[in-house]
């Protein structure tokens, strides 16, 4: 039974600001150890159910966080930002369920812990087939492509609102709830830890209760960024359709496909923005 894990760090136990969760600023240390622990509670839990092979993609930031030596050496990992699936790197048919773990809420969620959608600098909204989506539903969308159900997501309690909306069936596991956005309640990493731990379990076991996201014939994705200048400069790419100042639309009939596309969207808004900043 083979296991998919998709790895961000804003939703992980114990963490609530902008510190914990970048390189080279104070807490971050201290947040690559919870993430690391808390990522191990979800592979002992898939193991417990009985997972044979898991792989882990590392899915925030640079995407090089987890503290590998600590690791659980059970399961594989994919490290590195410059990938064409981003988040979902690796999935594929092969395997039997996903977990997100430390997920957030998407772009505006009220208070969710440090909320946004891929890129909280260029990406103000994000339209999946006519429906707003965060990186959860947009990721889980990728994963029913393949044929695989998203079973677990853990995070904040917005998040976990979320997520059971749009996976419907799905486990959650709140570690958290966001204050302010920028602040948190939050259960003690251990006891966190010990509940993602169990839920992955109870979630692999019952995976034949959760259906993978249906899949359209036709799939439209809309990008509201933050600039003008971000929306004009991913409109120059073939296929990109300018629909309003801040918007930009693509369609395909294959969803994976489009995916290096949106990843490529958010490598352009970086290098323009460095031009409009200076």
């Amino acid at each position: 039974m083979k296991v998919f894990i998709s790895l961000d760090m804003e939703g992980i136990s114990g963490l609530s600001e902008w510190e914990d969760v970048i390189p080279g600023r104070r807490h971050y240390e201290a947040g690559r150890r919870l993430l690391t622990q808390d990522v191990n509670a979800a592979i002992e839990g898939a193991l417990d159910a009985g997972a044979t092979h898991i792989l882990v993609n590392e899915s925030h930031g640079p995407m090089n966080n987890i503290i590998l030596e600590e690791l659980h050496p059970a399961a594989d990992i994919i490290r590195g930002f410059f990938k064409p699936l981003c988040m979902m790197q690796g999935i594929d048919e092969s395997f039997d369920a996903a977990f997100f773990v430390g997920y957030h809420g998407k772009a505006g969620t009220a208070d969710a812990v440090l909320n946004h959608t891929l890129s909280g600098l260029a990406i103000h909204r994000l339209v999946l087939n006519g429906k707003e989506v965060g990186e959860a539903g947009l990721n889980a969308a990728v994963a029913g492509a393949f044929g695989v159900p998203v079973v677990l997501v853990t995070g904040d309690s917005q998040t976990a609102q979320e997520v059971e909306v749009d996976i419907p069936g799905v486990f959650t596991v709140a570690v958290k709830t966001g204050i302010t956005g920028l602040s948190s309640q939050a259960i003690h990493p251990v006891r966190a830890r010990e509940m993602i731990r169990k839920q992955a379990k109870e979630a692999l076991l019952s995976r034949s209760h959760v259906q993978p996201i249906g899949q359209k014939a036709e799939n439209t994705i809309e990008v509201e960024f933050t600039k003008s200048q971000f929306a004009t400069a991913a409109s120059w790419m073939p296929g990109v359709e300018l629909i309003e100042g801040r918007t930009v639309r693509f369609h395909s009939n294959d969803l994976v496909s489009m995916m290096p596309v949106l990843q490529a969207m958010l490598m352009i808004t970086g290098q323009v923005n460095r031009m409009i900043t200076g």
